[in-house]
């Protein structure tokens, strides 16, 4: 392979010359600049539809793990009822241990 392309210069520079062989180098450059660039943003914009994608994916998946307002009522509603029937319970369970003689009610007997 790289014999060929020695061979394939030698016979350019015979027939180019060296100024032609100057121009073409130049041209091939500026060819291989432009092919650069172009993979360059052609992966960029590749790169960015696959980031805004995954943007998009995430909102979607955090929309639907976020609870509508209508079922986070209902949840505090059903909470709040838990917690007013734990807090009777606790009463009655307070209310039934205690004594007619006992002074539970905070203050302390002085002696």
């Amino acid at each position: 392979m790289e014999l060929q392309i020695l061979l394939i210069l030698i016979i350019a520079f015979i027939f180019l010359g060296p100024e032609g062989m100057l121009n073409v180098a130049t041209k091939l450059g500026e060819l291989a600049r432009q092919a650069r660039e172009l993979i360059d943003q052609l992966r960029m914009e590749a790169y960015m539809e696959e980031f805004n994608k995954k943007i998009l994916e995430e909102e979607k998946r955090m929309k639907e793990e976020e609870a509508p307002p209508e079922d986070i009522a209902e949840e505090l509603k059903e909470e709040l009822e838990d917690v007013l029937e734990e807090e009777k319970e606790e009463k009655k369970e307070d209310e039934s241990g205690k004594t007619p003689g006992n002074a539970s009610n905070g203050t302390s007997e002085r002696a």
